[in-house]
């Protein structure tokens, strides 16, 4: 598979700014006509996580998917914007997440469609290694071409999300949770990932990535807005993460979206041609990464007695406080597992409580909670590990 990524710099958010950056990126890799034709209809899949402003940098800027939009209808096709957010995929709650996000604004400046279409389809996979059936969205299924928006953010359970983990958002409304309960470990996980862009195939032919302002920190939506400084494109979303990681000053070999679709052959080495910037004059050399959790290395040589302890010191896990806690009961009802209940607080009120004898490390709760209050816990062992991986990384070229 092809694995030209162009880099472009775009420091601000300014509208004309980006789109030039946009259609730069573009052009870098055979430009729009190259993806899009006249009479098309486009589905632009943009992140679209929560209920958030633009500067919270958990959803894809409006300038980016207007930009993209505008070189769509520039050759003559349709645009719809699409995404399935993180809870019911409903008229009302979407409708509040195009608001919140700017891009209702957008959409009624240049003529963009926002999806209203919350029916799914249940399609079969026979190349698939994990997902051989599985529930689409109908808007995707139906669209010409599909041009994945993505959102460069830390992400607590897979490291880091941008072009490949952005096709989650495929999978309609609370079904993402079943998935999750499916799919409990990363790696399982990362197969069905690349099983859903193996489903698209050439329909989903272009990714963009809005890396101008990512998110470091308790990613995917409670971390710290960071400047990166960046627009990226490419025809494979795999290089495209490649070179996202380099930016983050990541390790490669840590993060299991990137070495899971390494082994299944959707690029064959990092040595990704860069078209653009030199990736070295962007990386953000202090940018405050998270390394996933490995699944129990450890289950083959210690006791079944002492795994929950070994477990917990060298792992990270969801950890709410309860005296911020609000008792909304939004972690409650989206964990795939039922491993969270509401109780009575000390102050009388109910509580969100996790049982981590059920937890997979998910962090679902902590990506969905609308206030904030369920951080990383990291265990003893972890801290001490990471810590010092951290002290000896390199910029990666």
């Amino acid at each position: 598979m092809g694995k030209i990524v162009s880099l472009v710099a775009c420091d601000e958010y300014e509208e004309e700014k980006v789109f030039a950056a946009v259609k730069d990126a573009v052009d870098k890799i055979g430009g729009i006509e190259k993806f899009v034709r006249a009479g098309q209809r486009v589905a632009i899949k943009a992140n679209l996580l929560m209920k958030a402003a633009p500067e919270k940098c958990a959803t894809t800027h409006p300038t980016v998917v207007s930009a993209i939009g505008r070189l769509c209808k520039g050759v003559g096709a349709t645009v719809v914007i699409v995404d399935s957010a993180g809870g019911p995929f409903t008229s009302g709650y979407m409708n509040s997440i195009y608001k919140a996000s700017g891009l209702a604004e957008i959409a009624e400046k240049y003529g963009f469609e926002l999806n209203e279409n919350f029916d799914f389809v249940s399609v079969d996979n026979p190349s698939g290694v994990v997902g051989k059936k599985f529930d689409v969205l109908q808007i995707l299924y139906d669209a010409d071409v599909i041009i994945n928006a993505s959102k460069l953010k830390t992400h607590a359970f897979a490291g880091f999300t941008n072009a490949v983990k952005n096709m989650f958002g495929a999978i309609p409304g609370l079904t993402k949770v079943e998935m999750h309960g499916k799919y409990r470990d990363i790696d399982t996980f990362c197969d069905f990932l690349y099983d859903i862009h193996t489903y698209f195939g050439s329909k989903l032919c272009l990714n963009i990535s809005d890396a101008v302002w990512g998110m470091e920190g308790e990613g995917p939506s409670n971390g710290t807005p960071r400047k990166i400084g960046a627009i990226m494109a490419s025809s494979n979303a795999l290089a495209l993460d490649v070179v996202s990681v380099k930016l983050i000053n990541a390790n490669l070999d840590k993060m299991p979206t990137i070495t899971k679709g390494l082994a299944r052959g959707f690029i064959d080495d990092y040595n990704v041609e860069i078209v653009g910037e030199n990736v070295e004059n962007l990386v953000v050399k202090d940018f405050q990464n998270i390394t996933p959790n490995v699944q129990k290395p450890y289950a083959n040589f210690v006791p079944q007695c002492m795994q929950k302890f070994v477990h917990n010191i060298m792992t990270q896990r969801p950890n709410i406080n309860h005296k911020l806690c609000r008792g909304c009961g939004k972690c409650f009802a989206h964990c795939p597992v039922k491993a969270i209940s509401m109780v009575e607080g000390k102050d009388g009120k109910k509580v969100a409580k996790i049982d981590y004898d059920k937890c997979i490390r998910c962090f679902c709760c902590q990506e969905l909670c609308p206030f904030g209050v369920i951080k990383i816990k990291s265990g003893m062992i972890y801290k001490i590990v990471h810590k010092g991986a951290k002290k000896r990384r390199k910029p990666q070229k």
